[in-house]
């Protein structure tokens, strides 16, 4: 009995407790999470603003889409998702995509096959809420598709490290002699004309090749001004006559072959841009060339002017057949192709060695011939012979450009077993880069019209194996003059560097041509 009543007092108890737990509860419903239930102040339910200005567009590059898009105002993220035209649901990508203080947001996809893509944008608040979908379709380029810049990617790197290194490091905003920086043996380690106009037929070269690409084509525009003011410091006015010095100060030595590389290089920028300041100072050059072409040595062109200097030069003469052919076909003017065709009769008859058809460094006044034999003084000859027989239709001239690139090929390239490469080819042998790079003009004239490349190619590998070989500074990317002949480098001079920027420049446009 004791225990049946200890048991109802316990009951009790407990009915007592809950009941007075209940009381304490006022009445009111249980207490529970707060959920929110998108409402505020009797309004609506809370909505994410959707994204604006979704675009997705292909890149230059294979199986890539470049997304961009507007974020709304309260989202804290956007989840971009892309699928397959005709693909399954399931397969669907998605990106989440935080937003910081951003106004734009941007992602590049990479797909893994080719075709057409639903890009897709959601905007997500912080409370998970998720706007209306915005969607956009966008093809990626075809590995076929993609337009091949190996060799234009070089040249920008080349010339954007050569740029930083060496131009603009003084008053006259051109470029320092060499890398590390020259403070001698002129004045403050400012390179000589030579020199500059070497950077200026590597930009020249460059600025052309990146025509029509857009990662490229407005970054070496826009340097126009510039390197056209920078050489334009070195002009003088000694004997009342304009030319390109030197030195930037009359009294200084000119060389008619100085004048006529930037005369060339103006010629260039006049086919490029059309814009008469350069066809006026290529002019410039040709009326300075004309007083070096005195009757002494049965004709041709002195090699310097100040001080005065008696000997006729193939490096004079042959590119001032070159500049002659260009200015007729820009002008239509009979008096520049006629000095062409007496340049380039005067350097056969003179200058060239019968027995190779390469062609000598030199001749004095009593006839006496400088018998050297440089690759850049059969460069230019083959491409003037190149230039006249598009001009004229003359097969005499062709069949001369074809017999000079036989020889030269033959001098100056040698058979090499490349590690780099896995093969065998025929690679520069001499460690001078300008010479090269004038030599390649007449090459690539010449494959212009017979469309044989295997010259063309010697250049194409000699400069791929350079650039994946020691022949590139790691830290600079800078390229080594000496690396053909087996040697390195402590310095870098901007003659060599300019000029193998020309040279990848030249292969870009191949390279970008299909050619």
């Amino acid at each position: 009995m004791k225990n049946i009543r200890f048991n109802m007092l316990l009951g009790i108890c407990f009915f007592l407790l809950f009941a007075l737990l209940g009381a304490c509860g006022g009445g009111d419903s249980p207490i529970t999470d707060e959920i929110d239930d998108g409402k505020q102040d009797g309004q609506g339910p809370k909505t994410v603003p959707p994204v604006t200005n979704l675009v997705a567009e292909k890149t230059e590059r294979a199986n890539e889409l470049q997304v961009s898009w507007t974020n709304p105002v309260g989202a804290i993220s956007v989840e971009i998702s892309y699928l397959l035209e005709g693909d399954k649901p399931e397969n669907t990508a998605k990106k989440n995509i935080r937003i910081a203080t951003e106004k734009v947001g941007s992602l590049l996809i990479v797909v893994s096959e080719p075709g057409t893509y639903i890009v897709t944008a959601v905007a997500v608040d912080n409370y998970g809420k998720r706007s209306e979908e915005l969607t956009v379709t966008a093809t990626p380029l075809r590995e076929e598709e993609v337009v091949r810049t190996r060799f234009l990617e070089r040249a920008d790197i080349l010339m954007t490290s050569l740029m930083n290194l060496c131009f603009g490091k003084s008053a006259r905003d051109c470029w320092n002699t060499r890398y590390p920086l020259a403070t001698g043996p002129y004045w403050d380690g400012d390179a000589v004309v030579w020199d500059q106009g070497a950077g200026l037929s590597g930009y020249v070269a460059l600025r052309g090749a990146s025509i029509g690409v857009s990662a490229y084509e407005k970054k070496y525009a826009d340097l126009t001004d510039r390197m056209f003011n920078s050489i334009n410091r070195f002009i003088t006015t000694d004997n009342k006559r304009s030319a390109y010095a030197v030195y930037p100060q009359n009294g200084n030595e000119r060389y008619y072959d100085d004048n006529v590389w930037i005369g060339l290089d103006m010629a260039e920028l006049y086919e490029q841009t059309k814009e008469n300041r350069f066809l006026e100072k290529a002019k410039m050059v040709w009326d300075y060339l004309m007083v070096g072409n005195t009757s002494s040595c049965g004709g041709g062109i002195l090699w310097r002017e100040i001080p005065a200097y008696s000997n006729k030069h193939t490096c004079s003469t042959a590119p001032a057949a070159v500049l002659g052919c260009k200015l007729y076909q820009i002008t239509k003017e009979q008096k520049y192709l006629d000095k062409a065709k007496e340049f380039y009769a005067w350097l056969i008859q003179y200058m060239q060695d019968p027995s190779d058809h390469l062609f000598y460094d030199n001749i004095t006044p009593s006839m006496t011939i400088g018998k050297s034999k440089y690759s850049y003084n059969s460069g230019q000859p083959m491409q003037a012979a190149c230039l006249l027989y598009n001009i004229t239709g003359e097969q005499q001239y062709l069949n001369e450009a074809q017999q000079i690139a036989r020889s030269a090929h033959s001098k100056w390239f040698t058979l090499y077993d490349s590690k780099e490469l896995g093969e065998k080819f025929y690679r520069i042998n001499g460690d001078h880069a300008w010479f090269y790079s004038v030599l390649f003009r007449g090459f690539l004239e010449l494959y212009k019209i017979d469309g044989r490349r295997d010259y063309v190619t010697a250049f194409e590998k000699s400069m791929l194996q350079a650039w994946m070989s020691e022949c590139r500074n790691q830290t600079t990317n800078l390229l080594s003059n000496n690396y053909f002949i087996g040697k390195t480098n402590s310095s870098w001079q901007v003659l060599h560097e300019g000029a193998f920027v020309e040279m990848l420049a030249r292969l870009a446009v191949l390279e970008l041509e299909g050619k």
